[in-house]
């Protein structure tokens, strides 16, 4: 367990109630904690469309010193109790925070990176095209799509799939 100085706020995970991460966020604000909600852009289906979720759904990071700031927080609107091993509450290191925060984007979101590259083989495993297997033109880009070079009755055609839809043959 991570211990810091009886002087510092340390980081501590919070359950918020389901789907009320954002209404706990802005709650414990109002009331002056700091808090961090990690999100992540994920592509919707096998469309061109991104949504923004929560990267730990129901969960969320408090900064506070525990003696002085816990009743406020487990009092807050969507926030449901503290994240404890045992009957205490257990901080986290803060270097996981700072950790996810480095990473994400400047609109606080963090974006998976895509391991795809030119050249690589790949199986299509949704949409019309499952089952058949392609070389990557271009790998992933902003929309979340790749361009997929397939070989139709011995002639090369490029698609464009969404990135989720493919994987290694």
């Amino acid at each position: 367990m991570f211990v810091q100085a009886e002087d510092h706020a340390d980081w501590f995970v919070v359950r918020s109630k389901p789907r009320r991460e954002q209404t706990a966020v802005e709650s414990l604000e109002r009331r002056g904690i700091v808090t961090y909600c990690p999100w992540i852009a994920e592509p919707v289906g096998l469309t061109n469309e991104w949504a923004t979720v929560p990267l730990f759904p129901g969960y969320l990071f408090v900064q506070i010193r525990l003696e002085q700031g816990y009743h406020t927080v487990v009092w807050t609107p969507g926030v449901k109790s503290f994240v404890a091993f045992g009957s205490v509450p257990t901080p986290v290191h803060p270097d996981v925070v700072e950790f996810l925060r480095t990473e994400s984007g400047p609109d606080g979101v963090l974006r998976p990176v895509s391991k795809l590259r030119s050249g690589q083989r790949v199986r299509i495993r949704r949409g019309p095209f499952a089952g058949l297997v392609g070389i990557i033109e271009k790998p992933c880009h902003e929309r979340g799509r790749i361009r997929v070079l397939m070989d139709f009755l011995r002639q090369g055609t490029v698609v464009e799939v969404p990135i989720a839809a493919v994987g290694r043959p």
